[in-house]
């Protein structure tokens, strides 16, 4: 059995949620929640009667309490949710502008349906009745039918719902398939509320056309197709009680089975009551929202970038980081191409060598010659000395032009031709002044690097090193020149690049701040939802 201070302390936390909703600005669910914790207190249990207006609703209630308490027109005669429970006999409406006005069921019923059908006025309707099934605890509530044309008849019944334990869903035998059957029970279920099927006046059914047990499987099939699965289904007829299908007396009989597991079912639908009115308050926030949504929005549809669903936030979002990457890598290309063309002019030149066994020999016999006191013979001495040092000389100087055309030059050329082709630069005059280039190689330059001291083989050897490295130095320099020239072409084909980047790069921002404001939006309202379940589920623990 459940306690009665499970439901009090459930009821306090249905009012902790109503006051945390009014704070939010919702002025409509927090009432919902104050009529759930009143019902809650006194663990009440509440059936509602729903369906078609000339399903027979109203009837089935009068014969079900045995006392003729409801109009059973077949029109739609309420606007309102009429409440019948047992106890002492009254009849009381509670009005907007009036307060509660008394009435005495047995003889002033008249004047209460007048104001049952005032919808405007009327907030709901209550019949207390002894002698019935029904105890103080436990009560019918007869809903204006689903199928009416007038909307308060609509928003009467789906404002009861959350004050519904059980719901009885009521159709004509003859109009069991209409779709709203479906949509309907379909969104009970859904929420969690137990769902019986009650099919009336089954007293049309003609046998020979389709048996009885084809028709009831019919029903079910169509309810399934829905992927309904309702708790129970009831075959019933009040104008032919003696019907061989009739189960009016086993559906009265599930009814106060009910109303035995009162406690029982009373806790768990106000929970999942509570849950509900949950997300009725988040969609409430979101109507707010919706306004400033609509106005984010729209703004989505006034900015376009080529290619992109500006409705994807996630496609925007990864766009943005793309465009942000290409912008950081467009921005850092030129000095990125300056790294990696002196780089690579660098393993060039490293790479290069110009001084073999030939080129030694031929500095060890240009050293010599270029000693003090070198001389040649005897007679004519002067003469054949300096042949001899031309000689040596252009040995030497003939040696390094063929190392460095077939080592260097050549290679120099074509690296630094190809180095403005990577970055799509055609330039016609800087080729032809690549191909055009002459790093000399002079007498002058041969005994520039002389140094004093011993002619040993060591000498000879970093001679070599000192002249291999100042042809090396004069062709670093002109390449230097050249990727210089090749960084200021590409400096100002970035510039044109980067005001076309930059301008889907705003555009996209727009859009990526545009799309935070509706997930800010969206956050919101999820904190709302996590801080509203949050009381609710400490609560239940």
């Amino acid at each position: 059995m459940i306690r009665e201070t499970d439901f009090s302390r459930l009821a306090h936390t249905w009012e902790q949620l109503a006051e945390r909703m009014k704070q939010n600005g919702d002025t409509t669910t927090p009432a919902k929640l104050l009529q759930l914790a009143d019902k809650t207190k006194r663990a009440e249990l509440n059936i509602a009667f729903c369906g078609h207006f000339s399903a027979g609703k109203s009837t089935m209630i009068n014969t079900l309490l045995g006392v003729n308490l409801l109009p059973s027109n077949p029109i739609p005669t309420s606007a309102n949710v009429v409440k019948i429970r047992g106890g002492e006999k009254a009849a009381r409406v509670y009005s907007m502008n009036s307060g509660v006005i008394t009435f005495d069921p047995d003889t002033e019923m008249e004047k209460l349906k007048q104001f049952a059908v005032d919808g405007d006025t009327v907030e709901s309707v209550e019949v207390s009745y002894p002698g019935t099934f029904l105890d103080e605890n436990s009560s019918l509530l007869d809903t204006p039918g689903i199928d009416s044309t007038d909307a308060a008849h609509k928003i009467a019944t789906e404002s009861a719902l959350h004050l519904a334990d059980v719901v009885i869903y009521m159709m004509d035998y003859n109009h069991v398939q209409a779709e709203e059957n479906f949509n309907f029970t379909k969104t009970l279920k859904d929420r969690g509320k137990p769902v019986y099927l009650v099919v009336n006046m089954i007293d049309k059914h003609i046998d020979f056309e389709l048996d009885f047990d084809s028709y009831k499987e019919s029903v079910e099939e169509a309810f399934a197709t829905w992927n309904i699965h309702p708790d129970g289904i009831y075959y019933t007829s009040l104008a032919e009680p003696d019907h061989l299908e009739n189960q009016y007396e086993e559906f009265k009989n599930k009814l106060s089975a009910l109303i035995v597991e009162r406690e029982e079912l009373v806790a768990d639908s106000v929970k999942s009551a509570a849950e509900h009115l949950i997300d009725e308050h988040v969609q409430v926030l979101k109507s707010a929202n919706e306004g400033l949504r609509q106005q984010w929005e729209s703004k989505l549809t006034t900015l376009e970038v080529e290619d992109l669903d500006s409705q994807d936030a996630t496609a925007v979002g990864e766009a943005l980081q793309q465009a942000e990457t290409e912008a950081a890598v467009l921005a850092s290309l030129p000095e990125e191409a300056r790294k990696k063309m002196e780089k690579e002019l660098s393993v060039l030149l490293d790479n290069a060598r110009l001084t073999y066994f030939s080129t030694n020999e031929a500095a060890r016999a240009y050293l010599e010659s270029r000693k003090p006191g070198f001389k040649l013979g005897f007679l004519f001495a002067g003469k054949k000395t300096e042949e001899e040092r031309a000689r040596r000389e252009e040995a030497l100087l003939a040696d390094l032009r063929e190392k460095v055309a077939g080592n260097l030059d050549f290679h120099f050329k074509e690296l630094m031709g190809k180095q403005p082709q990577e970055y799509h630069i055609r330039d016609e005059e800087y080729h032809a002044a690549v191909h055009a280039l002459t790093v000399g190689i002079t007498p002058e330059f041969l005994a520039a690097n002389i140094k004093d001291g011993a002619q040993s083989q060591e000498y000879v050897l970093n001679y070599c090193k000192d002249i291999s490295n100042g042809i090396k130095l004069e062709y670093r320099r002109a390449g230097l020149g050249f990727i210089s020239q090749v960084v200021t072409r590409l400096d100002q084909q970035v510039k044109e690049q980067n005001e076309e980047q930059q301008a889907r790069l705003t555009v996209l921002r727009e859009l990526a701040g545009v799309h935070e404001k509706l997930a800010e939006l969206a956050a919101a309202e999820q904190v709302t939802r996590e801080q509203l379940q949050a009381i609710l589920h400490f609560q239940k623990a």
